[in-house]
């Protein structure tokens, strides 16, 4: 039996007006209804998520930051990661470039060294304002606890950097394309699959008792955690042939998901 039910955001469960259509809500209900828990898994940061989460009725469990921060539905931290503060100055260095716009994000905040009319677009997208922060560099080393870095540019470019910054820093970092020419910059051995792990540890579950959609990259590791993955028929080729399902919604998803319960519920009416 699926227990668990894990969705991403962008590209999966929100719309582009950054909506979860009443289809999908009414289809996580169902799921809830029948005792599946959601877990609602994004590169967002974890405010956005509650935010989203209030449409769902709240009672969801959440990974944010692509697994920097795994939280429970009572709002039980289990696990949070950020740089080291030298680390994250160096990145920030290097990926801080004229064509290209570098957010800095802590648990809850996104920081760009000075405001833009293009950063202000890229604002629109999020549910929270980004702030200014002009002494970025010096408060690296103080008061800024970065857990991710975003560089936004030229698709092709973003991949070089991404290649860059994982040849110079592959024992430290691990990156991930979020979103076409996003570039997410995360410590080691952070990912939305280490982070589900730790949720399925917490809740005594085994991988083939949840199921998990996504859309890019960086929802591959999540994938490769359980056979019930499932790919939004949008993404790119590489992480469809990651997932065991392609479907066009969420709620496609959730109706296989109810399915193999009933079915299994049949063969095993004591499951």
């Amino acid at each position: 039996m699926i227990k668990l039910f894990v969705s991403d955001l962008d590209g999966t469960l929100l719309n582009h007006d950054k909506k979860v259509e009443q289809k999908e809500i009414d289809a996580l209900q169902q799921l809830k209804e029948s005792g599946v828990e959601i877990c609602l898994a994004s590169g967002r940061m974890d405010n956005e998520i509650v935010k989203v989460s209030e449409s769902l009725e709240g009672d969801v469990h959440r990974v944010s930051q692509n697994g920097a921060f795994v939280l429970t539905h009572d709002d039980q931290s289990l696990h949070e990661k950020t740089f080291d503060h030298e680390l994250a100055s160096k990145l920030y260095s290097l990926t801080k470039m004229p064509d290209k716009i570098t957010l800095v994000c802590s648990d809850n905040t996104n920081f760009v060294e000075e405001m833009s009319d293009v950063v202000k677009e890229i604002e629109k997208v999020m549910f929270f304002p980004i702030q200014e922060n002009p002494t970025m560099r010096e408060d690296f080393s103080t008061s800024l606890n970065p857990s991710k870095i975003t560089v936004l540019g030229d698709h092709e470019q973003v991949l070089e950097l991404q290649k860059k910054l994982n040849d110079m820093f592959g024992d430290d970092i691990d990156t991930y394309i979020s979103a076409k020419s996003c570039l997410d910059i995360m410590p080691k051995h952070i990912s939305k699959g280490n982070a589900i792990a730790v949720l399925l540890d917490h809740l005594d579950l085994q991988p083939d008792e949840i199921a998990c959609v996504g859309d890019n990259f960086n929802d591959i590791p999540m994938f490769r955690l359980t056979p019930n993955s499932f790919a939004m028929s949008e993404a790119y080729d590489e992480v469809k042939q990651e997932a065991n399902y392609v479907v066009d919604s969420v709620s496609e998803a959730v109706e296989i998901v109810l399915r193999q319960n009933r079915e299994e519920s049949k063969m095993n009416p004591n499951a």
